[in-house]
């Protein structure tokens, strides 16, 4: 995501988390940062018109309430499930079985997509090659959720795509 947002950095800014920080603790910063953008529109300039948490399921037991916090609070949300790295197997692959993220990192790092936690050596515009696969794969496993009736975000799911089409929507000037 960082690679993404330098090239969009006229539009985007990212904080990052720190290391091992909760989706809790994470929208609780994103609802500071609301808190504060509101203000600034008050003075007719907003520091920005979206704010996003994205987290992983991994083993955090209070996904649904960072969820639904996020979501009361206005705050868009890309949520992986069970981790960020399903987002960029999906740029090869399919992935509809359910997968432990221990597995989906190793898959991922078989693939040549990571390397430790960063990417690898340039798959960064690889990714940006296979995007609409990947938005295909992750749309059609939030279908398949929704067909048999499982709860949104069910493993394996990700929303990563909708903040990248965000990031990568035109301005209106751009148009």
């Amino acid at each position: 995501m960082e690679k993404l947002a330098r090239r969009h950095r006229d539009k985007v800014r990212i904080e990052f988390g720190r290391l091992g920080e909760g989706p809790d603790s994470l929208v609780d910063g994103a609802c500071k940062d609301m808190d504060e953008n509101r203000r600034s529109q008050r003075r007719c300039d907003p520091l920005y018109e979206q704010v996003w948490c994205v987290f992983d399921v991994d083993a955090h037991p209070n996904i649904s309430h960072a969820v639904d916090k996020a979501l009361q609070k206005g705050i868009e949300i890309a949520v992986s499930n069970p981790c960020f790295e399903l987002w960029l197997v999906l740029h090869r692959q399919d992935q509809t079985a359910y997968i432990e993220r221990h597995d989906t990192q190793r898959l991922a790092r078989n693939l040549g997509l990571t390397k430790g936690k960063a990417l690898g050596e340039r798959v960064f515009d690889d990714l940006m090659h296979t995007y609409e696969d990947a938005k295909k794969r992750a749309m059609g496993l939030d279908l398949m959720h929704e067909r048999n009736h499982s709860p949104p975000r069910s493993n394996p799911s990700t929303g990563v795509w909708r903040l990248v089409d965000t990031i990568c929507e035109p301005s209106a000037g751009e148009t």
